[in-house]
C-alpha cells in the first residue's frame, strides 16, 4: 500500500484521498490522526501519546512527516518513547515522506507513519 500522491492538504494512498492528518499502521491500517482535529497548536505538536500509539503496532521503522514547511515538531518525550522501544524513528517534511516510505516497505520493512499533511 504505498503513497501515491502528497499535494499541500491531501495525500492519496491506494486510491483514496485524505484531507486531514493520518497514522498508517504496518498491517496498512490507516486512522486519522486525532490531533488534527484540534485547532491551534495542538496539531503542531507530535507527542508521546501518538508516538506510542505506533509503537503499540509493533513496527520496525516510524516516520513522521512534519508538514510541507515542517512546522510540526516531536516533543522530546515522543522521540525518548520510540528510543526507549528501540524502533527507529524518522522525522521529515512531509513532502520527502512518499519517497521513503515506499522505498521502505517495498523492502519489506514493517513501517508506521504519523503524516501532517498542510503547514
Amino acid at each position: 500500500m504505498p503513497i501515491e500522491n502528497f499535494e499541500f492538504d491531501s495525500i492519496i494512498i491506494d486510491g483514496k484521498k485524505y484531507n486531514h492528518d493520518i497514522l498508517i499502521l504496518p498491517d496498512g491500517t490507516i486512522e486519522k490522526r486525532k490531533a488534527s482535529t484540534r485547532f491551534g497548536i495542538g496539531n503542531h505538536v507530535i507527542n508521546k501519546k501518538e508516538i506510542n500509539e505506533l509503537v503499540k503496532s509493533n513496527p520496525e521503522v516510524i516516520i513522521v512527516g512534519t508538514g510541507t514547511n515542517a512546522w510540526a515538531q516531536l516533543a522530546n518525550d515522543a522521540e525518548l518513547c520510540a528510543k526507549e522501544a528501540m524502533i527507529e524513528l524518522i522525522s521529515l517534511p512531509t513532502e520527502k515522506v512518499k519517497e521513503l516510505f515506499n522505498q521502505l516497505i517495498h523492502e519489506g520493512k514493517r513501517v508506521a507513519a504519523l503524516i501532517h499533511i498542510t503547514c
